[in-house]
């Protein structure tokens, strides 16, 4: 985890040894998980390139530390766990449509410690039907098309609230059409360029956010 603890004090400005060694923790607790269920690809001997993957959008994003955050498509905890990790005081939601990740990753924020945070086993989409469930930031890492997490997740933003969407690649066929099925949103893609040493190539955040 060495690269990762580099980015962090170097990109974050993060050094705290206690920080490192919840990310020592998680990293164990997701391999150890994944000897039985896949929460990773099994060839992965680390989750560190994930993480800094999961991560990278903070070097020019400023992340309200005391956030309401939903996390759409978790899979192994990416990029909610992190962003819990890194800002201890956020409330998080970490959501799956497959019960034995959900069932996982609830071992893994009790075994971390973590207050208010919970996994749900659901389709964001139900989500939504609970007009309780609203959010300050609703995070995404190349979970599904942009216009696709808009349908699922616009609706649970809080009022001045941001949709966070990591990805990959070219996005303007996706804004279009998110544009042609949202009318009523902003967005803003950042583009970033790091060392090739953090093997973090071709990564934006899109974020998007209701017209007020």
């Amino acid at each position: 985890m060495e690269l990762l603890e580099k980015f962090l004090c170097e990109q974050l400005k993060r050094d705290e040894e206690s920080l490192f060694a919840k990310f020592r923790e998680y990293n164990r607790l997701v391999l150890e998980w994944n000897s039985k269920i896949n929460l990773v690809s099994r060839k992965n001997e680390s989750i560190e390139n994930i993480l800094l993957n999961s991560v990278f959008f903070l070097t020019k994003f400023d992340f309200k530390p005391d956030a309401s955050v939903l996390d759409i498509g978790t899979g192994g905890g990416f990029p909610g766990v992190p962003l819990k990790i890194l800002f201890p005081g956020v409330s998080i939601t970490l959501v799956d449509s497959i019960r034995k990740k959900i069932n996982a990753l609830s071992d893994i924020i009790s075994r971390l410690g973590f207050d208010n945070a919970k996994a749900v086993c659901s389709r964001a989409e139900d989500l939504k039907k609970d007009k309780t469930n609203r959010f300050d930031y609703i995070v995404s890492k190349s979970v599904a098309p942009l216009a696709d997490l808009a349908d699922w997740a616009l609706d649970m933003l809080n009022s001045g609230g941001s949709m966070l969407c990591i990805k990959g690649g070219d996005m303007t066929g996706e804004i279009k059409e998110l544009k042609r099925k949202h009318k009523n949103v902003n967005t803003e893609v950042i583009d970033f360029t790091f060392e090739s040493i953090y093997n973090i190539d071709d990564k934006r955040l899109v974020i998007i956010k209701k017209q007020e």
